[in-house]
């Protein structure tokens, strides 16, 4: 006899829990406490096993049977425990979540950072917050592709920033390394983006060429009155 939609509404809590069955190892449990779990029964290389899948009315009737089915296809059709499946998709995306392009860069700024000026580490770590995290900081770090970069720090290109948009691609490119010394990255993506930013323009001190300033430079430099090592420096 299969289960319906009244019978599980009218299901009430009692000293102890039980079991409402469906069919094909489909069955509810109804705990002391009011909870209603769905479970699915199976069997894999001669186990008798259970299969939680989730809680009602969270999932329907409906939901819980599509969700029987489709680990019943995978016993049948695939050779595949569907708990042991579970399992490594839980494993994968708790390594994910460990292994974040925001985790790994807050790793290496707090590893060669440490000896950095402070000023010069809240730059590092501010142009992260800004520039990087929002976009790609919860991707895992192997999940990033090149374009996918590129886009982000075109995208402060497009603020006016270029300066900043190398410098943020220049420690992306520091995370990548770190990542592929660390065994979390199999190569450095920013390799592949040199000379995607347009170049900067360097600007140049004036230079003097008339001789009448270089000598007014050269005066200045003899009446200079500071200290002896800097006397030094300018006329070396």
């Amino acid at each position: 006899m299969t289960l319906t939609n009244t019978a599980i509404q009218n299901a009430k809590p009692t000293e102890k829990p039980y079991k409402l069955y469906d069919t094909d190892g489909l069955f509810m449990q109804v705990t002391p406490a009011g909870g209603k779990w769905w479970r699915f029964k199976y069997r894999f290389e001669g186990k008798e096993k259970l299969l939680s899948l989730g809680t009602y009315p969270d999932v329907s009737l409906k939901q819980a049977r599509d969700k029987r089915d489709d680990a019943r296809k995978l016993i049948a059709n695939d050779q595949i425990d569907p708990s042991e499946k579970r399992q490594k998709i839980k494993a994968e995306k708790k390594l994910n979540s460990a292994n974040s392009f925001e985790l790994v860069a807050r790793e290496w700024w707090s590893t060669h950072m440490k000896n950095k000026a402070e000023t010069h580490k809240d730059k590092v770590i501010r142009r992260f917050e800004l520039y990087l995290f929002p976009w790609i900081g919860n991707v895992p770090i192997t999940d990033i592709t090149a374009p996918q970069l590129l886009q982000v720090v075109k995208r402060i290109e497009n603020l006016n920033k270029l300066e900043t948009a190398h410098r943020a691609l220049q420690t992306a490119g520091q995370v990548f390394r770190y990542a592929v010394q660390t065994g979390r990255a199999i190569r450095d993506i920013t390799y592949g983006l040199k000379g995607a930013l347009p170049a900067t323009t360097t600007k140049h001190m004036a230079a003097f060429t008339d001789p009448k300033d270089i000598a007014e430079l050269l005066r200045a430099i003899d009446g200079f009155n500071g200290t002896v090592t800097v006397q030094c420096a300018l006329k070396c």
